[in-house]
């Protein structure tokens, strides 16, 4: 199982830097959506073991994080192997679609 990181503008260099694969949420409190899908993607972190990274950036305490991502619509997802961004994905995503996606960059 792995842990869900909640990443801000002091710490989100851990997944920049990550060997492997990195996930992360950009989100919002007030989002309907991401609020609506916050258990599939805690669902889907206990899928994976800790080789895998997760993480979730509130798009309201990182403006700057937000930006440098280029996040436009929520929630987004971004895909990270060895630093890079690999995969984008915007808006609800299945469970089992981003499983898919994940399991290939491994």
């Amino acid at each position: 199982m792995s842990e869900i990181v909640e990443y801000n503008e002091n710490n989100y260099r851990e997944f920049e830097y990550e060997t492997g694969v990195a996930v992360i949420r950009f989100y919002a409190t007030w989002c309907t959506p991401c609020v609506q899908n916050a258990p599939f993607f805690e669902q889907l972190a206990q899928l994976f073991d800790a080789s895998v990274k997760f993480g979730k950036v509130n798009v309201d305490q990182s403006p700057i994080l937000t930006l440098r991502y280029q996040v436009f619509g929520l929630p987004t997802t971004l895909i990270f192997k060895d630093g890079q961004i690999i995969e984008r994905l915007s808006g609800n995503v299945s469970v089992v679609q981003l499983q898919q996606k994940i399991q290939s960059y491994l």
